[in-house]
């Protein structure tokens, strides 16, 4: 696989806020562009994750450092999708060839941000959120009933903001533009900020889109005669179509806030 040559400064532009919709619907369109290729793209990814959660604390680390990698591959895939490129299981792994070293110091970064956070809020819980998130320990009822947890997720969700903003279009900018760790960071951030119109249409999309989804998830599990082992399907069969769309609802985003995307990015496999 070849890095995407680049030329030119990097063009950062404020979206319509109708736009949002237009994003969660690319993706859409991109899924459905490939639905089994995707497929098995998710079921690669999920059982590397689920082999490295399984390792203990330090899979779990592992896995944190990668996710801007692999959110990069999962925008490479949708590249070649528009491209009219085949797409191929290769792929899962595009994204640890194209600036790896920034990529995988990204997900350092990241790391650290999150544990940063996670750290504030355990003065409300007590560390009960940063367990669960770090390293899959979830918690007890008893200490759901506590009510603390209730109390730091909002906390959390208020301080990982600005960490998210960082880190929306990060991976994609190192991945398609060959940007730098800090400069990633400070363009995906302020290409947030001037386009929070766009983004918050797009949480509604979002929002709007997945309770459809849960509808017919609950509908079809009704008419199974709420078989458990028949919901379960159904629900993985749902989120195989939300998470490619979500994917390619981010990269939608980031061809249309950067526009030089449209040009930049080549893939060779």
């Amino acid at each position: 696989m070849s890095e995407a040559e680049v030329s030119g400064p990097v063009t950062l532009r404020v979206a319509p806020a109708k736009n949002g919709w237009n994003w969660l619907a690319e993706g859409l369109r991109y899924f459905r562009a490939s639905p089994g290729m995707w497929t098995l793209l998710m079921l690669a990814y999920w059982m590397l994750i689920a082999v490295m959660n399984g390792i203990g604390p330090i899979g779990a680390v592992v896995v944190a450092v990668c996710l801007p990698a692999f959110s990069a591959s999962f925008s490479i895939v949708c590249d070649e999708i528009r491209r009219g490129q085949a797409v191929k299981p290769i792929l899962l792994y595009a994204g640890f060839q194209r600036n790896p070293r920034t990529a995988l110091l990204l997900g350092v970064l990241y790391l650290c941000s999150i544990s940063v956070v996670l750290a504030i809020s355990a003065i409300a819980d007590g560390g009960t959120l940063m367990e669960w998130i770090l390293f899959n320990k979830a918690p007890t009822e008893a200490v759901v009933k506590e009510g603390n947890l209730s109390a730091s997720m909002p906390l959390a969700a208020i301080l990982a903001t600005p960490v998210l903003m960082a880190f929306w279009f990060a991976p994609l900018l190192v991945a398609f533009d060959g940007m730098g760790a800090a400069k990633s960071l400070f363009y995906s951030f302020f290409a947030c900020l001037r386009n929070w119109r766009a983004l918050i249409v797009y949480g509604g999309a979002v929002t709007l889109f997945a309770m459809l989804v849960a509808m017919f998830v609950a509908m079809f599990a009704v008419m199974a005669g709420g078989n458990p082992q028949a919901a379960r399907g159904f629900m993985l069969a749902a989120t195989i179509m939300i998470m490619p769309t979500l994917f390619g609802s981010f990269y939608a985003a980031y061809v249309d806030i950067f526009p030089r995307a449209e040009i930049a990015a080549s893939t060779e496999i």
